[in-house]
């Protein structure tokens, strides 16, 4: 596939993203996919509804706070949940700092969403099979003597 090719379905598919995810944006206010939410930081003027649109999954919609930063001319969007939340240190906003800081270009822009509204996320109906180990594992190692 050729370049022009590859830049033409790309920014098809930006197009259907777009559609598919409209935002709404009013002061601080913001809602998409039916998610209320709160612009908290606007580091350099980073928010830009028509990006967003273009990156969000709902997968988002689970987090407490949505990150997205701005490096070459591209979102990228990670979410945090609420300190008080029982989840890993690093998924929680305190860490936000620390992410900026290890995974975003210094100065680079950001801003911060907090979702009034998040959802829970799908509780997996199909656990995975447990792993058992042999009680027998040393019996293959005997040699007959």
């Amino acid at each position: 596939m050729d370049h022009e090719t590859l830049k033409e379905r790309t920014i098809a598919q930006q197009a259907e993203r777009q559609k598919a995810f409209e935002v709404g944006y009013l002061g601080d206010k913001v809602t998409i996919d039916h998610l209320d939410l709160q612009l908290v930081t606007n580091f350099k003027s980073a928010f830009d509804p028509i990006k967003l649109a273009v990156r969000y999954t709902p997968l988002l919609a689970r987090y407490d706070y949505l990150v997205g930063d701005i490096s070459a001319d591209q979102l990228r969007l990670k979410g945090f949940y609420k300190n008080s939340r029982a989840v890993p240190g690093e998924n929680k906003i305190f860490a936000l700092e620390d992410y900026l800081y290890e995974y975003v270009n210094f100065g680079a822009p950001y801003f911060v969403l907090e979702n009034l509204t998040p959802r829970a996320p799908r509780k997996n109906n199909h656990p995975a099979p447990r792993k058992h180990r042999s009680r027998n594992y040393n019996h293959s190692n005997k040699t007959n003597s």
